[in-house]
């Protein structure tokens, strides 16, 4: 049996591209502030999923301050992400993702 992976993690430029991650498949841009993740592995099913979003720097760049919303999608392997700016409109931001899973 393949152990449980507990952790899943990411870091999310915003233009949509991977700056960097543990157990991530890919992110797609659905929008001006949408973004697709796929992980490697079900958030879904035998597992019990929180995550934790923060609007952040990829690498070295400013951060320009926002919100971030996550939520889950029909796709056990999918999160789907929306950023915006201080004001609520939608906005690209880079930002940091951070699932936490139990059995």
């Amino acid at each position: 049996m393949a152990k449980f992976e507990n952790r899943l993690a990411c870091v999310i430029k915003s233009d949509g591209t991977i700056a960097r991650g543990y157990m991530i498949d890919k992110c797609e841009m659905k929008g001006e502030n949408e973004y697709l993740i796929t992980w490697k592995i079900p958030l879904q099913g035998e597992a019990k999923t929180n995550f934790a979003g923060t609007i952040g720097s990829a690498l070295e760049e400013d951060v320009q301050p926002g919100f971030i919303t996550v939520g889950l999608t029909n796709d056990p392997s999918q999160m789907q992400v929306h950023t915006y700016d201080v004001a609520g409109k939608p906005a690209r931001r880079s930002f940091h993702i951070a699932c936490f899973r139990d059995e």
